[in-house]
């Protein structure tokens, strides 16, 4: 049986931490989510503008820093927000429709690319931040004087393992439901995490169905 002072000991400072490791994730992924907001770069004002006016400025919204590359992630795609505002601005009883519906197209393909790249990179910024937290949970439990080994495991490195050989039922109870702990994991990526006690004791939680085994 383990020592009730030890025990006590790291529970509340599990506690502790999770909290303030929680508060810290949720800011870094409402900061990655936020800086994905389409903003218009001029005040669009729609009724002050003829059908014509608004075929021009969209042309020019499309052309306006667009600046393809090989590469998608480097590639500028002009200001496709504004060019949309003024298409949709444009009437179907309008002589400018139709070439109105062409520029259309162009914004959607653009708008559909965009949208492609941004689930890549948002992939690969997420997996980054995983790979980052092993290091810092490490760090901070070797601090604490608990000996805890964090690894990922899956292709895509979404199931946290953490081994430690003091976890118990009550410590894991306490970390999982007092805590933010998960759901700030879930934010960035993680789909399982699994506290391993390394003797033949362990609690896994799936993240995409919050159970716990």
């Amino acid at each position: 049986m383990y020592p009730s002072k030890t025990w006590n000991k790291n529970w509340w400072v599990i506690g502790s931490f999770v909290i303030g490791v929680s508060i810290l994730f949720v800011m870094v992924t409402w900061n990655a989510k936020n800086t994905k907001q389409p903003a218009s770069v001029n005040e669009i004002k729609p009724a002050k503008l003829t059908p014509y006016d608004h075929l021009i400025e969209a042309r020019q919204a499309l052309m306006d820093g667009y600046k393809p590359d090989e590469d998608p992630a480097k590639t500028s795609w002009g200001r496709v927000y504004d060019a949309r505002i003024h298409l949709e601005a444009i009437k179907d009883d309008s002589p400018e429709y139709a070439e109105a519906q062409r520029l259309m197209e162009e914004v959607t393909r653009r708008e559909a690319e965009i949208e492609r790249v941004s689930a890549v990179l948002t992939q690969r910024y997420l997996k980054k931040q995983r790979e980052e937290v092993v290091g810092k949970l490490e760090r901070y439990f070797v601090g604490k004087d608990m000996y805890v080994h964090v690894e990922l495991e899956g292709e895509e490195e979404t199931v946290l393992r953490l081994e430690y050989m003091f976890w118990s039922r009550p410590l894991v109870y306490r970390v999982v439901n007092g805590t933010g702990f998960l759901p700030a994991l879930k934010n960035i990526g993680f789909k399982k995490v699994i506290f391993d006690a390394t003797h033949d004791y362990s609690w896994t939680y799936d993240l995409e169905g919050n159970t716990g085994e």
